[in-house]
This record gives structure tokens, C-alpha cells and sequence, in this order.
């Protein structure tokens, strides 16, 4: 890429100089408009950063994040969030309902998480939260019915958000 940024700038500097040398004055516009031409492209592929470098890494980011357990252990039962004292067990069949939620913070975009009830305890888990995209696949795969494509439901004029992601069968029969 340097090479063809050399040579345009070498074409397009001698085509200055001899400008009245050309038949037409046509041929002079075109090589000029082709060295910018060839001068954008090549610029822009030497700063901007290659398509391939930046899925890979992604997709290895992505991995990682999938496997890595943070706050949480998962058993065969349920998970332990290590960050609570005592340690507490989560079990699956215990989870009432998950719901995830989006606040609005003033000084930047938005905060998000997941909020999960069980028959005994309430806890809502911040997206920052180590382990989250583990987690809320974890869920997922041991839990029937999950739905990703529920509706958002505005709850509050403050602009808290929550989309059903889970309910318990038979949380919904006794409503």
C-alpha cells in the first residue's frame, strides 16, 4: 500500500509539472483524479484496520466470555454465585421467572442486567458483572421456554425497561 501512495504522489507531482505537455487537457484531469482516487483508497486501507483481524478477535473475545465462569459456579442443580456470604445455591427448579432490565443513568447510556426470582430470594446481576454471558447462557439451556423475542414492557415514568425472558409454568396457571 506505501508503494501505491509513493507512486501517486510521484504521478500526480509530475503531472503538475508537466501539465502543458498533454494533448488535452482532459487527460491531465483524469490522471490527477485518479491519483486522488488511488491515494483515498490506499490511505484509508492503511489506517483503517482489516476486516478479518477484527472478526477474529471478536469472535475469540466472544468465546472466552462464554466459558468463563466469574462470580458464578455451575453444578449439575443450579449455580453458586461465590460473591454472596454465605455462599448461596441457585437451583434451577427453584427459579421462579427472569426477566432482564435496561435503567437509563444519567451521564451515560443506559445500565443493564438480569433480574432473577426464585421461590426464596430476589437478585438482580448488573451486565458488568463477571460471568453474565455464561450465566444467561446457562439459563437458557436449563430452562424451558425461554423466549428472547418477548416484548419490552416500559414499567415506570423513569424509563426502567424489562422483557420477560422466563416465567415457571405454574407461576402462570395460579394468575
Amino acid at each position: 500500500m506505501k508503494i501505491i501512495i509513493t507512486i501517486s504522489c510521484i504521478v500526480l507531482v509530475l503531472t503538475f509539472i508537466y501539465y502543458p505537455a498533454f494533448d488535452s487537457v482532459g487527460i491531465s484531469y483524469f490522471i490527477t483524479f485518479s491519483c486522488f482516487v488511488a491515494l483515498c483508497f490506499s490511505i484509508a486501507k492503511v489506517y483503517a484496520p482489516d476486516d478479518k483481524e477484527v472478526y477474529a478477535s471478536v469472535e475469540k473475545e466472544a468465546d472466552r466470555l462464554e466459558k468463563f465462569d466469574g462470580e458464578f459456579q455451575y453444578i449439575n442443580d443450579g449455580f453458586y454465585h461465590k460473591n454472596k456470604n454465605p455462599l448461596e445455591l441457585i437451583k434451577w427448579d427453584e427459579i421462579v421467572s427472569v426477566h432482564s432490565f435496561s435503567i437509563p443513568v444519567p451521564g451515560s447510556s443506559r445500565q443493564t442486567g438480569l433480574e432473577i426470582i426464585t421461590d426464596k430470594k430476589h437478585y438482580e446481576l448488573n451486565s458488568e458483572t463477571p460471568g453474565m454471558k455464561k450465566l444467561t447462557n446457562e439459563l437458557s439451556d436449563h430452562l424451558p421456554d425461554w423466549h428472547l423475542d418477548a416484548p419490552t414492557i416500559r414499567v415506570n415514568n423513569y424509563g426502567l425497561e424489562k422483557t420477560k425472558l422466563y416465567e415457571r409454568k405454574d407461576v402462570e396457571r395460579e394468575k
